[in-house]
């Protein structure tokens, strides 16, 4: 299987003139923001600051600032789901002459745990007269987990940060603009080209959507997309179960994503894993009757709540996890039936009907999340996590049958 990785070998060393910009660009761009830069990129200029774009460090001398502050034998662990690899993405586009003079600007990263907002950014000014604004897509955090299910009966923090955060970059850079992210990243980048300045919106050449959560229509119409969703490109993989929560206003481009017996699951989710030729990710046959199936569980979970509802769901759910003092998916991970525990615990609360569809998803998402993952660390604890995973099953069936804690 080639990935981004392989891609940055072969083309590494070729201009954009002679390679165009193309979809594997913008993934590797897309993934590049998770990575903590703070100190090593500069953040957005205070209101009346001058911005020179040569001012800014190029991607080389970033990653010179990035080893810095981790050192070689530090490992940059990302949490379980986002790939350490990613640090090696950053590696290679320093090394190579594609990327090595892009600039690198205007970052940013929050996580406010009242608000409920986990947010990062970053924009890289290119050398053929165009920008990349890339949006984070949601970390290891709980807050950004929990942001991610408050899109179904609000519109969260991190779009009107999005939204705030491309109009103040475009009025830095020149020339055309590409707006993308994976993941949550992905949705962020659509809802903030949407709702943009037209000034703004005019400039905008691609929406890159790899894989993201789309939007419910009484928060966020999908006809308020319209603006922009012939220049949308969503990709998803055939195992897509992140990209298939909410609802997209257009059918996606479905790719491969796995080696030669194939990522199984929610890790196709992981970008380190898309499989690419040339300049493009390779095409899949369609999305898997598994994944189909699952975001149907979690589509009828939804409309069969109005917004009040599914705040009470979300809320309930979350709680629980923080009074468990669980605060990332690494920690979930590490505490095994614990973790999962607090997870069932809540969903004990809730009423019949919604007993049921919640634990599948959630056994069936959290659990595979952090069983199948690509990283390492979590590679370690697949045996006690599978342990736990049966364990908490019989737990919840003994509550439900008792009406005891658990």
């Amino acid at each position: 299987m080639a990935n981004m990785l392989d891609y940055l070998d072969w083309y590494g060393d070729f201009d954009f003139r002679t390679v165009p910009f193309n979809e594997v660009d913008n993934l590797i761009l897309a993934q590049i923001s998770y990575l903590d830069l703070a100190g090593v990129v500069p953040p957005m200029p205070s209101d009346g600051s001058s911005f020179v774009a040569s001012d800014v460090p190029s991607v080389r001398a970033a990653w010179s600032g990035f080893q810095e502050c981790h050192s070689a034998r530090e490992r940059v662990d990302l949490g379980p789901l986002i790939s350490p690899l990613t640090a090696t993405v950053f590696e290679k586009m320093a090394a190579g002459n594609r990327f090595a003079t892009t600039r690198l600007c205007c970052y940013d990263s929050r996580l406010d745990t009242v608000s409920h907002e986990q947010f990062g950014a970053l924009t890289a000014i290119l050398p053929n007269d165009m920008s990349y604004v890339s949006f984070r897509g949601t970390d290891d955090s709980l807050v950004g987990w929990r942001e991610d299910c408050e899109m179904s009966y609000r519109v969260v923090p991190s779009q009107t940060s999005a939204l705030s955060y491309l109009d103040e970059v475009a009025g830095l850079v020149r020339g055309e603009l590409h707006v993308g992210g994976h993941s949550k990243g992905g949705n962020l980048a659509v809802y903030a080209s949407a709702y943009c300045s037209a000034e703004t919106r005019r400039r905008i050449a691609v929406v890159w959507c790899n894989d993201a959560p789309g939007f419910v229509d009484e928060v966020v119409p999908l006809s308020s997309l319209d603006p922009i969703l012939d220049r949308v490109r969503l990709f998803t993989p055939e195992y897509s179960l992140v990209g298939s929560l909410f609802t997209h206003a257009l059918a996606p481009t479905v790719i491969k994503s796995g080696g030669d017996t194939g990522t199984q699951g929610v890790m196709q989710h992981s970008a380190l894993e898309w499989q690419v030729m040339r300049g493009e990710f390779v095409r899949g046959k369609g999305i898997s009757e598994d994944s189909r199936k699952m975001g149907e569980v979690f589509s009828q979970l939804l409309a069969s709540h109005d917004a009040a509802g599914r705040k009470r769901l979300v809320t309930n759910l979350y709680d629980a996890l923080d009074e468990a003092g669980i605060d990332s998916l690494t920690t979930l991970a590490s505490r095994g039936a614990v973790g999962l525990g607090a997870v069932l615990n809540s969903v004990g609360a809730l009423d019949e009907e919604d007993r049921k569809p919640m634990t599948d998803f959630l056994l069936g998402i959290v659990g595979q999340s952090v069983v199948s993952t690509v990283s390492p660390i979590a590679k370690t604890i697949t045996a006690a996590f599978e342990d736990a995973r049966r364990s908490a099953e019989s737990i919840i069936e003994h509550r439900v049958g008792t009406g005891g804690e658990i």
